[in-house]
Parts: C-alpha cells; structure tokens; sequence
C-alpha cells in the first residue's frame, strides 16, 4: 500500500519558518529528498513521513523545543493552502472550523480530525492516525497552535481559549504553552485538542470577504476524492483512525457510512480477507506499541487508553499480536507485527 502523504504546501511553511530562525532549510530539504521546486508546486505531494521527520529535525537544527508552537504562531493565510483561505473567508467561526475539518484529508493522509460543536463548547481534535510516526510532537503543537492562529486572525484577537490537550509529554517551559495558547495546557491525554466557548462560533470573520467561501469549497470538493484508498479495508481503516479510541464506531454505523448494510459490509470485509473486529483490534494494538515506545505512561493506562477495562486482557491481546508482552516490548525486545 502506497504511505500516506501531504501536501508539499504545508512543508513550505515549515521551512520558511527555519529560514526566519537565520539557518538553511536546505539541507534538511534534502535529507528528504525534496527540492524547493517541490514546495511551490500547488499540486505537489511527499510522504506524510517526510514531513513529520523535517519538523522534528529543524526544531533540533534550531536548538528550539518550541519550534512547533513558533511556526504555529506565524500560520497565516498563505501557511497551508487553499485550506487557510477556506479557514479565513468562511462567514462565522463555526463554518470555518466545520469546512477545515471537512476537507483537511484533502491535502493530508492519514490523519484524524473531528470538530465538535456541543453548543456551549466546542472543539476541534487532530492527530496522525499512522502509529508508526512516533516522533509526531512538534507537528501536534504546530497543527493545534496553527489553528489557535487561524481563529485569533478570523476573530480580531475576540477569542479566548478554555484549555488546550495534548497526547505527548511536556518537553520544555510550561511557561511558554501557556503564554502562546492563554489557558490551561495538559499533556499524555488521549490526544491533541484546543477546546473554546460555544458562543465565540458566531463570531463573523474580519479578514477575507465570505463571498470566497462558496468558491474554496466547491474547488476542495472536486479536489476531495483524489488520493483515497479505493478498497474497503482502507477506507474503514481510516474511519477508526478518525474516530477516539474511546468510541470507534460499530460496524452498523460505518456500513451506514459507506451507504451498504451490515451484513454486506461483514461480507465484502471477508471477502478482502479482513473483519471490522481484526481491524479494530489492529488499530489499538498499533497506538499502545507506539504509547509504550515514546511515553512513560505505566501498562495499566495505556491498557485503558486502548479501550481494555483491565490490563491483563491487554497483555494477553497484546502478546497475541506481537508476540511479546507489553513489558517485553517496551524494552526493545524482538517484535514482530500482527
């Protein structure tokens, strides 16, 4: 299967935020095998890999921690595409979170993103649903401080945030998330989320006229079916990426999803020589080997944070997958893949 990709667009605004440090993004560049021609290309794409690799490479290169919530502050309407154009020329706060959720897949593989209007609050949830890329915190602050930018630009500065939640450990001065974000920040949470008021979604924008809005969307949603797995097992691979660990969807509601009924999403699933049960157990077995490689979080949690209601099923489904147990693994002792 091909990896996933994004937009080489996005890649761009990276690298000119380390050009603005005062060092070369060149040889980064090339250490990915990406040349400048690549990021002025409106259609250009490299591997999801790749980019996640730089971002993490140019925070050490800079001698910066924080390197993810700096490019995020400098995010504006030319960071990420026709993206940052929907963000900023939608009529209210809330369609503009509503369309950039709706279309970020467009541009970027292999990502989960949901926002949730609950009325008196509302928040907008990212992450990377490829569990290989463990070195993923700088992209998670950038994409959660990027689109706190987005929101101060399209308000005026009006909004205040309630708390921002992120799944890595803190790396660096407190002092600096709360500075940038303006509310509480937690850490080694079920993922990466900015969280505000319900009432700051009405709030109407103050930098592109609304009239653009239509346009964007319509172009995005030719744009929309390029690039997705075409067989079934992918796509419903991606739905339980997208969706928490907490509450993935059932069979029901994703055979409802793709327009066929349960039995006939039951049948064609074997047919590919999978099931939603396989698939979903897959999944959380990927998140917990990446939990237990890249954080400190002990078994029992991150039996829990997988959905197991005690971790001795956990160890069990996990040394059923790996062939080795969780404590095994985490020292790095030989694993092999379910």
């Amino acid at each position: 299967m091909a990896q996933p990709t994004i937009s080489a667009q996005f890649l761009r605004h990276v690298a000119n935020c380390v050009e603005l440090t005062g060092h070369s993004a060149a040889g980064l560049l090339a250490r990915i095998g990406v040349g400048r021609e690549v990021l002025e290309d409106p259609d250009g794409l490299i591997p999801l890999a790749h980019f996640v690799s730089f971002f993490e490479d140019a925070a050490e290169l800079v001698r910066n921690p924080h390197f993810g919530l700096h490019a995020g502050r400098l995010a504006g309407s030319d960071s990420i595409g026709p993206l940052s154009f929907l963000f900023l020329s939608a009529p209210d706060l809330r369609t503009a979170f509503a369309s950039f959720a709706r279309y970020l897949s467009t541009f970027q593989q292999a990502s989960r993103h949901q926002f949730t209007d609950a009325g008196a609050k509302a928040t907008f949830a990212y992450g990377l649903a490829d569990q290989s890329l463990t070195r993923r915190r700088q992209d998670a602050e950038y994409s959660i401080g990027a689109m706190v930018s987005l929101a101060r630009q399209f308000t005026g500065g009006e909004i205040e945030f309630s708390e921002v939640r992120f799944e890595h450990e803190q790396v660096g001065d407190y002092a600096r998330y709360r500075e940038f974000f303006g509310c509480d920040v937690f850490f080694e949470q079920d993922g990466n989320a900015v969280t505000m008021a319900g009432r700051y979604l009405d709030l109407p924008g103050r930098v592109l006229s609304p009239s653009l809005h239509p346009i964007l969307e319509d172009h995005l949603q030719r744009l929309a079916g390029r690039g997705r797995d075409a067989t079934l097992k992918g796509q419903i691979k991606a739905m339980i990426g997208a969706a928490p660990l907490d509450a993935p969807p059932g069979l029901a509601e994703a055979a409802r999803r793709l327009g066929v009924s349960a039995p006939t999403l039951h049948r064609r699933l074997t047919g590919e020589g999978s099931s939603w049960r396989k698939l979903l157990n897959e999944h959380r077995m990927d998140v917990a080997a990446r939990l237990l490689r890249t954080s400190r979080r002990n078994i029992s949690t991150i039996a829990l944070d997988v959905g197991f209601a005690e971790s001795a099923s956990f160890t069990r489904a996990f040394a059923r997958h790996f062939g080795v147990s969780p404590g095994r693994y985490r020292k790095g002792e030989t694993r092999r893949t379910g």
